[in-house]
């Protein structure tokens, strides 16, 4: 059994038709190591599953929620943060498709066990 815990450790939300970026600080308990893992929501995404007059609260739960969703999920699956290689990307797939998106909370900070036996 691995623990690892996430942490958001910034949300910048784009003011110029970009991605809205959540970055997280994962680390896991046993040995320290330590990742930076990056989701992102793009503006097709905010446009088919957000209002277009939403607060900058709702964006930033949304990229901070779904990215720690995304995190636990594949944490879940075994795979260690070091193989994830690129950037969590929602534009139309998200956790929790085909459904409504469904945004971790809280997603601020969070611990997860993961049994060391699962596959990837």
């Amino acid at each position: 059994m691995s623990s690892y815990e996430i942490a958001l450790r910034e949300v910048r939300l784009a003011t110029d038709g970009t991605d809205d970026v959540a970055l997280f600080d994962v680390r896991r308990e046993e040995d320290g190591e330590s990742w930076i893992v990056p989701a992102l929501i793009s503006p097709l995404f905010r446009l088919m599953n957000m209002q277009a007059t939403v607060s900058d609260e709702s964006r930033r739960a949304m990229v901070g929620g779904l990215g720690a969703r995304a995190i636990v999920e594949r944490l879940n699956q075994g795979v260690d943060p070091e193989d994830v290689e690129e950037p969590f990307l929602f534009s139309l797939d998200y956790p929790g498709a085909p459904d409504e998106p469904k945004p971790l909370d809280p997603f601020e900070a969070l611990t997860v066990e993961v049994d060391n036996d699962a596959t990837a």
